[in-house]
């Protein structure tokens, strides 16, 4: 049975400790006691950060399977508890990415965390290999050649070729660091900052892909999870192919309502006509002939694969629904040009963080599993069908195997967790919540993506701020409106 909802953390005491040696060890067994501990100093951070912020260094295995061997330091930051009177404890924050810095994000969004902060310290850090490029070096990790749906093996196989080689690269500038990127190693620095901050328990705030992080963890360490809230996270629960099924449903449930705006609101440009069946017409019309893009991107043309994956990325963010609009009516006159991310400025994602995504399972083992995957796409999802499955494109080269694959939770050994689901995760997060018996998942009837860190919606805040300090949930089947509902 499900361990009972955990009660208050007893107020902290004195300078915390860390033990160095022994964080976890080939069996995910947490943090050793054996060896001397080293004290964890809090100071002032560098860089343009928040005045409220410390900064402390914390040195990690890189492998936890040769404790002894090298090390590598993860820089972490602390907002202290701004009440009166010790803290009650402290909540741990990962912002995503993978690789965020948590840093970074703890900065930008220090004033969603002010309700938390009356009665907890809150820490976070910045990843291993993470996007500042710390440990290992992007410039050596350039995005690798883009695959737009190899559609026999032969053409598969030459991409996955030439992606091999850009991954080599990557490995190359640091192959210790690279071989232990995964979210299950990362878990296992979650567990060393925990001791690090003197904590029995991890009390845990996961954004996006700190959902995975959280997953991991615990797997691994599931005595240790005081309260966890997962706010738009993936599933790393599932089987790949209905987690992918998930996803699908989240982003044309969102389409569906990109749609709605458009026949309400006579600014859409496409306001008027049938804008499903506008944008459907214009992918088959790419997919026979492609489209060019903007100057920026050269005598590069789009087809339909292509105008599905940049339009994700669009539709996903209802501010961009009349920029979005526009390109479509544009490319069904023949000019996609306000689809190429290039020509709006939007710089390409380092592949250091596939050694995160890749390890984690997002793969596919080879071409036959890729087609199975593109075709149980078309069956569910008629407006992004193979967009899903060429973002995991990149894995196709990927070796060793996957070490941290999608797995269940041990329901039994965990207390229940609090998921935050706007309406394109909801089904992920879902899968996740549902996993554990007495969990509890807050709707939110919009799209937001991260409503605790990124959009700071009070709703959301407020029933994750009293799970993580009192440990209560609330009732099944709570949610909360979107802004303008």
């Amino acid at each position: 049975m499900n361990r009972p909802r955990p009660a208050l953390l007893a107020p902290l005491a004195l300078p915390v400790l860390l033990v160095l040696g022994g964080c976890s060890t080939a069996d995910a067994q947490p943090v050793a006691d054996s060896t001397a501990p080293a004290a964890l100093s809090w100071s002032a951070c560098a860089g343009d950060v928040a005045a409220a912020l410390e900064c402390a260094e914390l040195d990690v295995p890189v492998d936890y399977d040769d404790p002894g061997g090298a090390t590598i330091t993860l820089t972490l930051a602390r907002a202290a508890a701004t009440g009166e009177g010790d803290p009650l404890g402290t909540v741990l924050f990962n912002p995503g990415g993978p690789g965020g810095s948590g840093v970074g994000a703890l900065s930008r969004s220090l004033a969603n965390f002010a309700g938390l902060r009356e009665r907890m310290d809150v820490v976070t850090w910045d990843p291993r290999g993470g996007q500042s490029g710390e440990h290992l070096p992007l410039e050596n990790c350039a995005t690798g050649p883009a695959f737009a749906t190899p559609d026999n093996r032969r053409a598969y196989e030459r991409a996955a070729e030439a992606n091999a080689e850009a991954v080599a690269a990557c490995r190359d500038a640091a192959p210790e660091v690279f071989a232990n990127m995964d979210s299950a190693t990362q878990a296992r620095d979650m567990d060393a900052i925990r001791a690090a901050l003197g904590e029995e328990e991890l009390s845990y705030l996961g954004n996006s892909y700190g959902g995975v992080l959280g997953a991991s963890y615990a797997r691994l360490f599931p005595e240790r999870v005081r309260v966890m809230a997962l706010d738009s996270v993936p599933d790393h629960v599932s089987p790949m192919a209905e987690s992918e099924r998930l996803q699908y449903e989240g982003l044309e449930a969102v389409f569906e309502r990109f749609t709605a705006w458009c026949a309400e609101d006579t600014s859409c440009a496409l306001h008027g006509s049938d804008a499903e069946e506008v944008w459907q017409d214009t992918v088959r019309r790419a997919e026979r002939d492609p489209l060019p893009g903007a100057e920026a991107a050269g005598d590069r043309r789009y087809d339909g694969d292509d105008l599905k994956a940049l339009a994700q990325s669009m539709v996903l963010r209802e501010a961009n629904w009349p920029a979005f609009a526009e390109a479509v009516a544009a490319a069904a006159d023949g000019d996609a040009a306000k689809f190429d991310p290039r020509g709006r400025g939007l710089p390409p994602q380092p592949s250091a963080l596939l050694a995160v995504r890749c390890a984690d399972g997002f793969a596919y083992d080879g071409y036959r599993a890729y087609r199975r995957a593109v075709e149980r796409s078309e069956s569910f999802s008629p407006n992004f069908s193979g967009v899903r499955e060429n973002a995991h494109l990149a894995c196709s080269s990927w070796s060793p195997d996957a070490v941290n694959p999608p797995a269940p939770l041990p329901a039994d050994e965990l207390p229940p967790i609090l998921g935050v689901a706007p309406v394109y995760e909801e089904g992920s997060v879902r899968a996740v919540t549902d996993a554990v018996p007495g969990s509890v998942t807050v709707g939110y009837d919009g799209i937001g993506h991260g409503l605790y860190v990124n959009h700071g919606d009070p709703c959301a805040i407020g029933h994750v701020d009293r799970y993580l300090i009192d440990g209560v949930l609330p009732d099944p089947g709570t949610s909360c409106p979107a802004p303008d509902a």
